[in-house]
């Protein structure tokens, strides 16, 4: 037996309950308040995750700002930017200088250029202290001194290699 003719067999026991138009009713209106809660849920956990995303990106901006970086002491003022275009100026004249001797190699020459490199971190480390605070005078005179001591191992390079030109000159005059 099929369901339509169970339904037209049974019709007067299948209909003989009225129906309860309140429950109904008073069904529907939960849904709709369940719908209504949920949605003012849904609200409020959207306006919150924006809160805190303006908020973080805001704190990130101003970390990021914080932390600008400093590459140099002319970003800290102008008369240490003129003094460190000068020590630039003298270490770049006196590199071209070195570089146009012809090359020997020495174990001084090495051990000199190490000390740049030395004197490099030294500046790195330097220029992250004023970052950190830029009222670091401290600081700010051993980024200078570097400069400095950059400027007596380059004349200390170009001596050796001049140096090494001589002696090598006087040992050819000898063997000849």
């Amino acid at each position: 037996m099929n369901i339509e003719e169970y339904i037209n067999k049974n019709r007067g026991q299948l209909d003989n309950k009225a129906a309860d138009k309140a429950r109904i009713w008073a069904g529907i209106a939960d849904i709709q308040a369940r719908k209504k809660t949920r949605r003012i849920k849904i609200t409020q956990w959207v306006a919150a995750s924006v809160v805190i995303l303006l908020v973080t990106g805001m704190l990130l901006r101003h970390e990021m700002v914080m932390q600008q970086h400093v590459d140099n002491l002319s970003q800290i003022n102008t008369e240490l930017a003129k003094k460190e275009q000068h020590y630039q100026q003298q270490i770049n004249q006196k590199w071209n200088q070195f570089q146009q001797i012809p090359a020997h190699s020495s174990p001084m020459e090495s051990m000199l250029i190490g000390e740049l490199k030395e004197l490099d971190t030294l500046y790195k480390q330097g220029l992250k202290d004023i970052k950190k605070n830029p009222d670091n005078d401290r600081a700010v005179m051993i980024l200078l001194e570097t400069y400095e001591k950059r400027l007596r191992i380059l004349e200390k390079l170009i001596y050796e290699r001049h140096k090494q030109i001589r002696y090598e000159k006087r040992n050819e005059n000898i063997e000849l």
